[in-house]
């Protein structure tokens, strides 16, 4: 599997999150914002003791310096961010800080990070399958709408197949991001 993939996924997810709190009011507010720190903690923890250890080799020390740095950052911001009861003055201002802050971040891993890594390909394969163990050791569910939307129906197909998923040739690109994300589950 090709683990830039499962991790734009949750970058779509933590999109949909920033969005659904946006809009949320008073006591709609509150689990979304936890659902949305422990996203962004579990991915950020993922990221850094399973990819950024291996792709300085491929990307530069420099960059795994910055992606620490910004994740630090994030850490920072959420932790503000929740110190506010979600109506109170301020919080709209430290929801968009920390979402101007992760999306800066997402599109230099988008787009260059991880076009980076895929072209090379060989610390993708070496880390794949202690990622995948690590994402389930963090109980970090893979939802299969985040999972669709971050791939092709070709790559979909090609993880399905990699997996052995059974029928997967005559599977939608919906049916195959629900298997895959059930056979990870």
């Amino acid at each position: 599997m090709d683990i830039t993939k499962v991790l734009e996924a949750d970058h779509r997810q933590v999109e949909d999150l920033f969005a659904k709190i946006s809009r949320a009011e008073g006591s709609d507010r509150p689990p979304l914002i936890e659902e949305l720190a422990t996203s962004l903690r579990g991915h950020m923890d993922l990221e850094e003791s399973e990819l950024y250890p291996n792709m300085g080799r491929v990307t530069g020390e420099e960059s795994v310096e910055e992606a620490n740095e910004e994740h630090d950052l994030t850490r920072k911001g959420l932790d503000d961010m929740i110190s506010l009861a979600p109506d109170d003055p301020g919080f709209g201002a430290a929801l968009d800080s920390v979402k101007a802050g992760v999306m800066h971040h997402v599109k230099e891993e988008e787009g260059e990070i991880f076009p980076a890594l895929r072209k090379e390909g060989t610390v993708l394969v070496d880390i794949a399958t202690p990622f995948m163990q690590r994402r389930l050791d963090l109980g970090m569910p893979m939802p299969a709408s985040a999972l669709a939307a971050a791939s092709t129906k070709e790559e979909l197909l090609h993880e399905a197949s990699n997996a052995e998923i059974k029928g997967a040739s005559s599977m939608s690109k919906d049916e195959l991001a629900e298997a895959l994300a059930a056979k990870m589950s």
